[in-house]
């Protein structure tokens, strides 16, 4: 072993700089993205945008407001400065979300919808910039701010966010589970789990809630106990990945930076979930006969009650275990996992599993939510500015890749900033003399991981890993699949050194080398293999000698 790993690492290694990239995107995926985002992991700004220029002319609010429509153009204001954003609404998909702000201040919707306030957004809306306001109504506008209704304001209480989570944004409220806690059990704690909210969570009376199940000509409705008691229970252990998972991974120099929030390793969990199988319910209105599409509507809603939305095919509705949740590690749902009901997709990427779910519709067609329809698909690697026509031609993603991570060793700091992590023994590494590396991996379509490897060399040899994994039937194995491997502390070189894991499943689906292929401007269903840079920490020098 030990002459192996001398060989493997007399090939020093260079790291590699991730870029991060956090676009806006909250209220259509594509507000005031041209395409080219830049680095942000916060919402602060050092861009000065929207202060008044002289050499521009003035325009009122009077003025903004007669400019809501095609004919006349989208204006809208912001600060002193007065925007037209029509190629934006003509030309990107989304765009006509815009619409509702058209001939307004952005202040009151940016109040709410923190998120956009990034350099990114601000310097592309500079770019629509038309003139000013005159003064005195920039003050006007700020003071309408106080009086919008929040809508965050039912969000609940994170106690030890910043403790178990990188923290993506706070409004919407979107996290992910550090390395080291993800592998510290095989079930995610629902405190741990991460969080991924494309608006706000819904406040919701379960003594008024009521689902709505039907067709294009007949809806029936389920109180949440009616559901829990008409229904025979189901329980599935199931892994729940975010199909933007190691998004921030996928940028490089050559192609460029992809759109979206920047996950590292964390927009996955594991978990158990007990609800009724959505095939009963189906089947218990005579709905399972017809249709091609099971689409799903949420309560999270924006103020033009636009609501999340998403569909899967009704073959997979069909299916044993996808469920019509309401517990969550035998705990009920807690609102930032979907309280009262959310659907649980299994094997499918997330965005399928719609949170506070209040109406099902079995259609001839997918949803036309923006989510289903412009939104979590892969596109070609050369499209890099897409209209609708490029959505429209590319299926939605439904089904995971194959995937895998290492998750310890791991910094406490945010995983996309850290180059090269310097590596401290812990009691248990010290008493066996090997460094213990531990990590995930999952499959989507319920197939099973058939083994994980490692290797130190850039992947001219591997190394198998032991795995940790649950017992499941043939083409149902949701749940994911922990793995671990102790390499020999004197094995290891004293210089910084490059680890990478793949993974691959029974129908020997394994992992690219590079994102370079799967490339997409989304940054989704980012699948390749995972690495890490290690400095061996003195102290870890001075144990081997003694």
């Amino acid at each position: 072993m030990r002459s192996r790993f001398t060989s493997i690492f007399r090939q020093k290694s260079k790291s590699s700089l991730l870029t991060v990239g956090l676009t806006s995107g909250l209220i259509a995926g594509y507000l005031f993205s041209k395409y080219n985002p830049i680095v942000h992991a916060d919402t602060k700004t050092s861009i000065s945008i929207g202060e008044r220029k002289p050499a521009l002319p003035t325009y009122s609010m009077t003025e903004v407001a007669k400019h809501t429509t095609q004919e006349k153009g989208y204006w809208l204001a912001y600060k002193d400065g007065v925007y037209d954003v029509s190629p934006f609404v003509e030309n990107h998909p989304g765009g006509k979300q815009i619409l509702k702000t058209a001939g307004k201040a952005l202040e009151a919707c940016w109040k709410i919808f923190t998120i956009h306030q990034i350099d990114h957004v601000y310097e592309i809306l500079e770019e629509y910039r038309i003139g000013n306001l005159p003064p005195g109504e920039r003050e006007a506008n700020e003071k309408s701010q106080e009086e919008v209704l929040d809508l965050f304001q039912y969000d609940p209480e994170r106690i030890n966010a910043k403790e178990n989570f990188f923290i993506r944004s706070e409004k919407p409220f979107n996290a992910e589970t550090k390395p080291a806690v993800l592998v510290s059990s095989f079930l995610t704690p629902v405190d741990k789990f991460y969080v991924r909210n494309h608006m706000h969570v819904p406040f919701v009376n379960i003594n008024d809630y009521k689902l709505e199940i039907g067709d294009q000509t007949s809806t029936y409705t389920l109180s949440y106990d009616e559901l829990k008691e008409k229904y025979q229970s189901h329980t599935v252990t199931s892994a729940l990945q975010c199909a933007g998972n190691r998004r921030a991974a996928m940028n490089n120099d050559q192609q460029g930076s992809v759109q979206g929030t920047a996950w590292y390793v964390g927009a996955i969990g594991n978990a158990r979930w007990t609800g009724v199988k959505l095939r009963d319910v189906l089947e218990s209105f005579d709905l399972a006969k017809e249709g091609t599409h099971v689409q799903f509507f949420g309560l999270d809603c924006d103020t033009s009650q636009r609501c999340y939305g998403a569909s899967i095919p009704l073959e997979k509705a069909l299916s044993d275990d996808v469920l019509i949740a309401y517990q969550m590690n035998d705990e009920t749902l807690s609102s930032d996992h979907g309280y009262p009901l959310r659907i649980l997709v299994p094997g499918t990427v997330g965005a399928r599993s719609v949170k506070w779910v209040n109406r099902i519709v079995v259609s001839s067609k997918e949803s036309d939510s923006h989510w289903q329809k412009a939104d979590y698909k892969v596109l070609p690697p050369s499209i890099k500015q897409p209209q609708q026509v490029d959505y429209d031609r590319v299926p939605s993603v439904q089904e995971s890749n194959v995937q895998s991570a290492i998750c310890y060793p791991s910094s406490n700091e945010d995983g996309n900033k850290v180059k090269i992590l310097s590596v401290k023994p812990n009691s248990d590494d010290i008493k066996n003399q090997k460094l213990t590396i531990k990590g995930y991996a999952v499959s989507g379509g319920g197939r099973q991981i058939q083994n994980v490897q490692l290797s130190f060399d850039h992947g001219k040899t591997w190394i198998q890993t032991e795995l940790e994994q649950l017992t499941q039937p043939y083409m149902r194995a949701w749940a994911w699949t922990l793995w671990s491997s102790h390499i020999p502390l004197k094995d290891l070189p004293s210089e910084p050194f490059d680890i990478v894991c793949r993974a691959m499943d029974i129908h020997t689906n394994s992992q690219p080398d590079t994102p370079m292929g799967i490339w997409n401007i989304r940054g989704v269903m980012n699948n390749s293999w995972h690495k890490i840079t290690l400095q061996i920490a003195e102290s870890f020098g001075e144990k081997k000698k003694k």
